[in-house]
């Protein structure tokens, strides 16, 4: 029988020539990888296209794959350096950012290692991750709801309702996961395929209010632009994403409930006028799935579920889905090597444009940022300036109504979270940061300090019994960091120390009858090698 054409391309496609593979990084999120090419961008010697919506895979895209409109493009196999991070925690966690690895207290590690394929039309990325968690012990309130494990949150019942652990169980635990891996088809303007990784929506450095790398990554599939959309107004790209998340071991006995679908999109814009402006909208939606075969009835709910959320006058249960919208904005001013940027989101939709004109502070979340590098030295070196401050905490705008937390869920009871973690902003519901660091940034290495101010659950707080100034519950983070670039492999690390006042949210002088207050003292240290 003659070979099909299928096959004789798959036959020449994998040649011996072809199987020879090189090494590759695989740049991901929160790397220093990532950070010089934001740094690169703020004196214009870096693109900014794709950069507010990233994954590893398209922050990579140019030392792995090949794109259709490439004249030559040869299949080529490639093997994925390992990389390694890893945090130690002295007292308590502190878990920012780590994606499918929580910073438990003791030590906590991610490697990460992997292959390719890729062609013309095709690109394979194998990345799995090992995560292991030494998860000493420390002083939880245990969850009372009925149903639910002890380890569950005690601050999200009823329509607060979230899967968010305060520890996840009391051994130590490991996980093998995809992590970053994926499959891409190129179809010249546009890009198909299936994901487990991270993402990043928006222009955040710390924070992203939608979709961050919090969590573990959502497996999911997903279609996008595959280059700037370019227009006589200015380049237009997107991505839209179905994908399903799972709760954790740790949230309930409900067999039925384990699976949730996520629908969701983004698009910016970069005007002709000013290239350097980058906006942008994104929304998700979160709704309930009756297994993992029933995920993708929901792929379509970012564009057809527009209803407004829970609210006075509307019942809870008869929502079919929890929602998030944001707007955001970037602006970098080349010749000052500054950047400015924004994110506007909202956890319920306005029944109309007079309450939001209103009461535009309803169900809202915000994140404002800026960064400034100065060339020094004849430009050999940089000072470089950052800061941002986010806030998702509510304030009531309907009184003797419940205010819902940001992330929670009404339609769903594990909320925005995947496998026990965040989707979007480390600082979690009703939380507020606010950040600023310094860096002398060399051609080879980077010094700096940072401070970090985090106020944690304060909504969860005013419904607790006695409540007043004295309890709330907050992080001051104060610490050093520094990054030493090699011919192969760029190297992280900071030591930070933690004073964190009124652990959930105890102060015996707030709380008659002999309660304690818990101040606590936690040093963090971390370490991170990621292939250049």
């Amino acid at each position: 029988m003659r070979p099909r054409p299928f096959i004789l391309a798959a036959i020449i496609s994998f040649s011996p020539s072809a199987l020879h593979a090189q090494l590759r990084p695989l740049t991901t999120i929160g790397s220093v990888a990532e950070d010089r090419l934001r740094l690169a961008q703020l004196s214009d010697s870096a693109s900014t296209a794709g950069f507010l919506i990233r994954t590893a895979g398209t922050l990579s895209d140019s030392s792995l794959t090949c794109r259709p409109s490439s004249a030559v493009c040869p299949p080529r196999t490639f093997v994925l350096a390992p990389e390694l991070a890893a945090t130690w925690n002295s007292r308590i966690p502190l878990s920012l950012n780590g994606g499918s690895m929580w910073s438990a207290r003791g030590a906590s590690t991610i490697v990460r290692a992997g292959a390719g394929f890729s062609s013309k039309f095709i690109t394979l990325i194998a990345a799995p991750e090992y995560t292991y968690s030494q998860n000493l012990g420390f002083e939880v309130f245990p969850g009372t709801t009925p149903g639910r494990s002890a380890w569950s949150s005690p601050w999200h019942l009823g329509n607060q309702s979230a899967d968010l652990p305060l520890r996840f169980g009391d051994l130590p635990w490991t996980l093998v996961s995809p992590g970053q891996s994926s499959l891409t088809l190129h179809l010249n303007t546009i890009d198909l395929g299936a994901s487990s990784e991270n993402q990043w929506w928006g222009p955040g450095v710390r924070n992203a209010l939608l979709i961050s790398n919090q969590a573990q990554g959502v497996p999911h599939l997903f279609l996008r632009s595959a280059r700037p959309w370019v227009t006589r107004a200015g380049d237009f790209e997107w991505r839209i994403i179905a994908g399903a998340l799972t709760e954790s071991i740790y949230f309930d006995t409900v067999a039925s409930n384990n699976v949730r679908s996520l629908s969701g999109f983004i698009v910016t814009f970069r005007p002709a006028s000013d290239r350097d402006l980058t906006l942008g909208i994104a929304r998700i939606v979160v709704a309930p799935a009756s297994g993992t075969g029933t995920v993708l009835q929901g792929a379509f709910n970012a564009f057809t579920q527009w209803h407004p959320q829970s609210t006075p006058v509307t019942r809870a249960d008869s929502l079919k889905g929890d929602q998030m919208i944001s707007l955001f904005g970037r602006w970098i001013f080349p010749k000052d090597h500054f950047e400015l940027y924004f994110e506007w989101a909202k956890s319920q939709l306005p029944s109309s444009l007079r309450d939001l004109i209103i009461a535009p502070q309803d169900a809202q979340g915000y994140t404002l940022g800026l960064q400034w590098a100065l060339p020094v030295r004849d430009g050999r070196s940089q000072v470089r300036f950052q800061t941002e401050a986010t806030n998702v905490e509510q304030s009531t705008v309907f009184p003797g109504q419940p205010v819902p937390d940001f992330y929670t869920g009404s339609a769903t009871a594990q909320g925005f979270t995947q496998r026990g973690q965040l989707l979007g902003a480390s600082v979690g519901p009703g939380g507020q940061s606010q950040w600023l660091a310094g860096d002398w940034m060399a051609h080879g290495w980077a010094l700096g300090a940072m401070l970090q101010r985090i106020r944690w659950e304060d909504n969860a707080l005013y419904r607790q019994p006695v409540v007043n100034f004295f309890r709330h519950d907050v992080t001051l983070l104060a610490g050093v960091r520094g990054t030493l670039r090699t011919k192969a492999y760029d190297f992280s690390a900071s030591i930070a120390a933690e004073p964190r006042y009124n652990y959930l949210f105890q102060d015996g002088f707030a709380n008659p009858g002999g309660r304690r207050t818990i101040d606590i003292s936690n040093l963090t240290i971390t370490f991170s090698a990621a292939p250049r």
